[in-house]
């Protein structure tokens, strides 16, 4: 058991030490504080003077080719242009030009010859062979112009004749004042164009349209907030990950190999204090370092693009959504924090921790820079990536399009994830040769020799969960398209027995005591068939009034119970369905999972296993209805000390749910099938039925299950 008031007083004198370093206060508060407005300010500034300073200047353009005096005022009358005739075109060049001798620019033929009127000023910079775009690009290189402007041979006559008049704008788009150029000329040309167009349609009694025969206009839907949520959710989860990450880089060197480099870890090492005493201090003072790190670059960038989105005209800043990213960010700062602290301790003074976890930092917030491509989204398969499912989920939290279903999935899987990053770095600080030695120590780390035990430790269950959990899940989505049967005999036989069975083999967990394979007695058997046969009314009648699922989920669910159409005979649906969760899941579930937290007591075991195993249905409009379930069913198990108990009121609850599914003449005779809820008559009268079954239970075993005995005892002789 641990010590909390040792545990605290570690914490307090790590975080006390840490805060008096000046270089981790600078990296957690100063830094962000300062550096985001600096920076903003400055950027700010120096693209409103280089706004000012391009609309002030005239843009220097070469004509080639004669201006019509229909064209001129349009090109004169804003005094953006400064028109340079002829400039830098050599004669050779222009002498072919005016003759007809040169063909249009390769990449805008085509479009030219159909004339497509603003189509026709594309990029013009691939193709280096044309004379005309040969010497344009000497002359825009040498910036020696803004833009050239080429009117063809016989532009004033096309023009006149009611002919296609060819121009083109030649200019250097990775030059601000050359793309200016481009506007104001495409700007110009295009209001020229429309003049010229409503001038023909007019002489010719045309009505107005008749040149154009379509008009398209875009229409954009997307609300300001949600223009705002865009562009703030590509680019600031990966930078709060970022970001954060680095706080907790320092921090957990400093309380790793710098204790070693300042020789006071010996002498925390000699205190009478475990090792899972000592990592829980360490680790609540590096995690308080690393949301102080994350707070602060927060509230930074949000007052940053506050005011950056004041000045773009007012836009509104999403103050509901930075507060969901900080705490959508927790599991996230939960595991970086387990993981550097895991990895510095290998460390033997802090340039090695810097030279050890940099590459780890790097290695684990690359992949969340892909949450900065548009196509990247949270789904079913992201939502299980760490770090990167967070930063989707924070990208959704900025949209207003977080799904229930996808974020409890984000959600778990990341609080999943940290779990597994601690227990990592409780094994680490496990290993003295490790907190004393240097790298040569990975040996012993990665050296497996599983202690034999009577029942599994609390960490070995959660850690068991979380793995079995985590490849269920990825299996699921690997098997969508093997049908309903293949999928649940691979998950339940696959994935929750045979690594079930693996490992009790292996640890040498006992069937008494751990799987508590013996036999119930005749009420306990009684009482199961009686839970059996009335939990689902407790379940599905009243713990779905609190929280109903949505219709589509329901159809969904239906779907699959009905194996998507195929008509199997009832008895292998009470197979699939019934017996095979029944032994498989409970097995797992209050076999490995509820003995490994009976120690804590009765209570507390059965709530935690009955979460997990709601957990363990990746839903969380199941979530509710197969907790209540589990704590019924590990109940009944605990007091009848047998598994069999469970298993038998789980395959019966399963099996006559599926019964009504299939058989539907059945629902129907007993009305079932015309109610949106069971009537609270039969949902009170299927309750009273269940804590019947669960008082002959108790009455068949007067003393449950004792904590006490199965406290972490080992087998004898097997260490």
């Amino acid at each position: 058991m641990m010590r909390w008031h040792l545990i605290y007083t570690l914490f307090a004198k790590e975080l006390t030490e840490t805060l008096r370093d000046r270089r981790t206060l600078l990296m957690a508060v100063g830094l962000p504080v300062l550096l985001y407005p600096l920076i903003a300010i400055a950027l700010t500034k120096l693209k409103e003077t280089q706004n000012e300073a391009q609309e002030a200047a005239r843009s220097r353009t070469a004509v080639w080719g004669t201006i019509p005096a229909s064209l001129e005022p349009n090109l004169q009358q804003t005094n953006r242009f400064e028109l340079l005739a002829g400039f830098g075109l050599s004669d050779t060049v222009k002498q072919a030009l005016e003759s007809g001798q040169l063909s249009l620019p390769t990449p805008l033929a085509p479009e030219a010859a159909k004339g497509a009127g603003p189509s026709t000023n594309g990029a013009s910079a691939a193709v280096p062979a044309h004379p005309l775009v040969a010497e344009a690009r000497a002359l825009l290189l040498a910036r020696k112009v803004d833009a050239v402007l080429v009117l063809w041979p016989g532009f004033e006559a096309s023009l006149g004749g009611a002919g296609l008049a060819r121009s083109f704008v030649m200019f250097d788009s990775a030059r601000d004042g050359s793309l200016k150029a481009h506007d104001r000329l495409i700007e110009t040309l295009e209001t020229f164009r429309t003049n010229q167009v409503y001038q023909r349609e007019r002489s010719r009694q045309l009505p107005d349209g008749f040149s154009h025969a379509l008009s398209v206009r875009a229409v954009n839907v997307a609300s300001k907030e949600r223009q705002v949520g865009q562009f703030l959710g590509s680019m600031l989860p990966f930078l709060l990950i970022l970001l954060s990450a680095s706080g907790g880089l320092y921090a957990a060197i400093d309380l790793t190999a710098g204790e070693k480099e300042r020789n006071t870890l010996q002498t925390l090492l000699c205190a009478p204090l475990s090792s899972i005493e000592i990592i829980a201090g360490k680790f609540l003072a590096a995690w308080v370092i690393v949301l102080l790190t994350t707070l602060a670059n927060l509230t930074s960038m949000a007052a940053t693009f506050a005011r950056l989105l004041n000045s773009l005209g007012s836009l509104p800043t999403p103050l509901n959504s930075y507060l969901l990213a900080f705490l959508v960010l927790l599991p996230a700062t939960f595991m970086l924090t387990a993981v550097f602290l895991a990895i510095a301790v290998f460390a033997r003074d802090f340039k090695d921790g810097q030279n050890l976890l940099t590459p780890m930092m790097l290695l684990l917030t690359l992949p969340v820079g892909a949450t900065t491509l548009p196509s990247v989204e949270l789904d079913a398969w992201t939502s299980f990536v760490p770090l990167v499912n967070i930063a989707l989920l924070i990208k959704s939290v900025f949209l207003s399009e977080a799904k229930p279903q996808l974020v409890f999935f984000t959600l778990l899987s990341s609080i999943l994830y940290a779990w597994l990053a601690l227990s990592f770095a409780a094994r680490v600080f496990q290993q003295e040769q490790i907190l004393l030695g240097g790298r040569d120590s990975w040996r012993s780390l990665l050296k497996w020799d599983p202690v034999r035990r009577l029942v599994p430790t609390p960490t070995f269950a959660v850690t068991s969960f979380a793995v079995v959990f985590v490849v269920v899940f990825y299996a699921s989505q690997l098997l969508q398209g093997a049908g309903t049967v293949t999928m649940i005999l691979v998950t339940q036989l696959g994935f929750f027995l045979l690594p079930n069975v693996l490992i009790g083999w292996r640890w040498g967990f006992s069937l008494r005591e751990t799987y508590q394979l013996r036999a119930p007695s005749a009420l306990s058997w009684v009482g199961a068939v009686l839970i059996g046969f009335s939990a689902w009314g407790v379940t599905a009648g009243i713990v779905t009034r609190v929280f109903p699922p949505p219709e589509s989920f329901t159809k969904a669910l239906e779907n699959v119970l009905l194996f998507e159409g195929q008509n199997l005979p009832l008895w292998t649906v009470w197979l699939l369905l019934g017996v095979t969760p029944a032994v498989c899941e409970e097995l797992f579930f209050r076999g490995l999972i509820l003995a490994g937290f009976r120690r804590a007591g009765l209570w507390p075991a059965l709530v935690i296993s009955s979460l997990l195993f709601a957990v363990a249905h990746s839903s969380i409009y199941r979530l509710l209805p197969t907790f209540v379930l589990g704590l019924i069913i590990g109940y009944s198990t605990c007091r009848s000390r047998s598994m069999w108990t469970g298993i038998l009121i789980h395959a019966i609850n399963n099996s006559l749910l599926v019964t009504l599914l299939h058989q539907p003449e059945l629902a129907r005779r007993w009305g079932f099938h015309e109610m949106t809820y069971m009537p609270w008559s039969l949902c009170l009268g299927a309750a009273a039925v269940t804590a019947l079954g669960l008082f002959l239970i108790r009455r068949g075993n007067p003393e449950p299950t004792n904590p006490g005995s199965l406290a972490a005892h080992r087998k004898p002789g097997m260490d």
